[in-house]
């Protein structure tokens, strides 16, 4: 079977009072680390501390893995294939540090912009099987960069909702909505003016 693009059923909404938002402690980051589990996931692991160059280097070798993906005759042997090279990289060289395709340059993003992913997921859009029902990216973000998430999140028509925790999420109506939230946070990043 060849890919097909998907749409998920989402309304994209645009919500983000700051007061609202969860502070996280470093002892709680530190018990996570420990435990794997935070804010309702229970295979967590810390991605903090990204820098902006890895941010580029996610998008290249997220958009060129997608675009294999994308023209593989058999989608899910090529998943199967991508999934076992995951499974046994090092963590020098991770294969997309272990993350669903799709929504890798945005983790990778929010934690150059110092925010805290605490999970995602592709839905599957990109094949196999996902609980989720659409595209997304949760995440811990400091009060002080609510106001430049926001502006990427409308910049890139995704959606940005905060839970009754306190805990964000972007999400997206397509496969490369995340992607483009990456793509969209690279530039604003490179270019601070515009």
């Amino acid at each position: 079977m060849r890919w097909v693009p998907r749409s998920f059923p989402v309304e994209i909404r645009r919500k983000l009072i700051v007061a609202d938002l969860a502070d996280v402690s470093e002892q709680q980051l530190e018990q996570a680390d420990e435990e794997g589990a935070l804010a309702g996931n229970r295979y967590y692991f810390d991605m903090r501390g990204f820098s902006w160059q890895d941010v580029r280097a996610a998008l290249e070798a997220e958009i060129a893995i997608i675009d294999r993906l994308k023209s593989a005759e058999d989608l899910e042997a090529e998943l199967a294939n991508f999934e076992e090279l995951q499974a046994t990289s090092f963590d020098d060289e991770p294969a997309l540090w272990g993350l669903d395709v799709g929504v890798v340059a945005a983790t990778i993003a929010l934690s150059a912009y110092g925010a805290i992913p605490v999970s995602s997921c592709n839905a599957g859009a990109f094949g196999g099987q996902h609980q989720s029902r659409y595209p997304y990216v949760a995440f811990f973000l400091p009060k002080a960069l609510a106001q430049e998430i926001l502006l990427c999140a409308e910049e890139s028509n995704v959606g940005l909702l905060c839970d009754g925790n306190g805990v964000i999420q972007i999400y997206g109506q397509g496969e490369m909505d995340l992607v483009r939230f990456a793509e969209t946070a690279w530039d604003r990043f490179r270019n601070p003016d515009n």
